[in-house]
């Protein structure tokens, strides 16, 4: 990759392994293995809460740290992180539907102050 001149590469972590009825998170390996092979920007995703995602960089594995399921239900997801506001949990089951619910109808942390 680094030969062909590619300058960004996003890779999805393992979220879970599950063994039976229990549930446990992976920690990051694809950003760890593929860091030293390639020099361009890494974007990392897959269930990082803050802490990891800030430890993640820290150790130089990734550049950046996507959070596509928390920027669906919080439109000001870097405000809360940045205030350690609390986080709107999201709806899978409106990820994939026909209509705004679910995308549009998330409140703002002011918001939800002022109900």
């Amino acid at each position: 990759m680094n030969k062909r001149g590619i300058g960004c590469l996003h890779v999805v972590e393992p979220r879970v392994k599950r063994q039976g009825n229990d549930r446990e998170v992976h920690d990051p390996v694809a950003a760890c293995h593929l860091r030293p092979k390639f020099t361009g920007m890494l974007i990392a995703a897959g269930s990082f809460t803050e802490e990891t995602a800030d430890a993640i960089i820290a150790a130089g594995h990734a550049d950046i740290v996507a959070f596509g399921r928390h920027f669906i239900a919080n439109p000001d997801l870097s405000k809360r992180l940045r205030l350690n506001l609390p986080i709107n949990r999201y709806d899978r089951s409106t990820f994939y539907g026909g209509d705004a619910c679910g995308y549009t109808d998330f409140p703002f942390h002011d918001e939800t102050q002022a109900a």
